[in-house]
């Protein structure tokens, strides 16, 4: 079943629009009138935002959200995301990504992670998986004499579980071939003295510090020490302390993963209640990771891994790196995440896993 949004089917009451079994799929508009479509299951639900960037705003499973704590209460109309930024879960990119240097010209992460998108759509079905309910949606960009691809970001809510499917395909529909840079940008929650398990060892060279910092505001001297104490021991940010004051943040490489027999990395965030965040993802498309934290009284978030193809440095830096792709002419290119929360009993397990792919290697 494929049933094709429209605008006018929005409005400030929540309606209900389709359900099957415990899924189910409503429509409503916030205050500040940006719409959005809730998927639900037995243990949760996701709240997307179809017309402005397919941002998964929200996340909820097993009684709690998922996603970071910052000023926002709501999505609100903007043409960048730093103007409404509380979400679990944007799409960064294509044609360039990251913060950009005075010699950039792209946007901060890009032109898609609040792009207004053309057209948006509810599917149910069955894979492999089970049965599930997904929300994708067409984005065309399209410049004379330049860049034209089609984006087609899909999520899936699978029955009776709190993870789900995100993928971004890119269609490059031009006769030149198409530069690439691309990052799946998961907010977790930060929540103080929960534990991260990784398929990763917990070295400068594996998890190197960045040194440039953003300017949004001053940073203060007590966390330039902090950062420079960081930067010769990595494992100082496991677990990140109720004290520990990340302002305005600090961000990691995640390079060269330990991968499970499918080549899959696997990253964990454990909480006091045995509950745990859960990310992982094909090291071999998305070959580069980030790590992104803040923790002071306005911003929490645990961006325990951001899979990319490319670091966020911007543009010209990352060229400069080797870390372009490109799509060939009327090529394609796909990526899938999985993302989101597990009950207590099934971190264990989890747990045993990770341990297992570090000692073989």
């Amino acid at each position: 079943m494929k049933l094709d949004l429209q605008k006018r089917f929005f409005s400030n009451k929540e309606e209900k629009i389709f359900s099957a079994g415990n899924l189910s799929a409503s429509l409503f508009k916030y205050k500040s009138g940006i719409k959005a479509v809730r998927l639900k299951n037995e243990v949760g639900y996701i709240v997307v935002l179809p017309y402005n960037g397919q941002m998964i705003w929200d996340a909820f499973f097993y009684d709690r959200s998922l996603k970071m704590n910052t000023t926002f209460t709501q999505p609100v109309p903007s043409k960048g995301f730093r103007h409404t930024y509380g979400c679990y879960l944007m799409h960064c990119g294509l044609l360039a990504m990251g913060c950009p240097s005075i010699d950039d010209t792209h946007e901060h992460h890009g032109e898609i992670p609040y792009a207004d998108y053309d057209s948006a759509s509810i599917i149910y079905d069955k894979d492999e998986e089970g049965n599930y309910l997904a929300i994708t949606g067409i984005l065309e960009y399209n410049l004379s004499f330049g860049d034209h691809y089609i984006a087609r970001p899909i999520v899936k809510l699978y029955e009776n579980s709190g993870m789900l499917e995100v993928s971004m395909s890119v269609d490059n529909l031009s006769r030149q071939p198409m530069d690439l840079m691309y990052m799946c940008h998961v907010n977790n929650n930060l929540i103080p003295n929960s534990k991260i398990f990784q398929t990763l060892d917990w070295d400068i060279e594996h998890m190197p510090v960045r040194v440039s910092i953003p300017q949004y505001n001053e940073p203060d001297p007590d966390f330039l020490k902090l950062v420079e104490q960081i930067q010769k021991d990595v494992k100082l940010t496991n677990p990140v302390k109720e004290e520990d004051l990340y302002d305005p943040e600090i961000v990691c490489f995640l390079r060269n993963p330990n991968v499970d027999e499918d080549g899959f990395a696997h990253f964990l965030y454990v909480h006091s209640d045995g509950s745990a965040d859960y990310t992982n993802y094909d090291a071999s498309i998305l070959n580069r990771g980030v790590r992104w934290m803040v923790h002071h009284s306005d911003w929490q978030s645990m961006g325990m891994v951001l899979p990319a193809t490319a670091e966020p440095e911007g543009y010209l830096t990352e060229k400069a790196k080797g870390n372009l792709r490109s799509i060939d002419a009327h090529g394609s290119f796909i990526a899938t995440v999985n993302c989101g929360a597990l009950p207590p009993d099934k971190v264990n397990g989890i747990v045993e896993k990770i341990q297992k792919i570090n000692k073989r290697g």
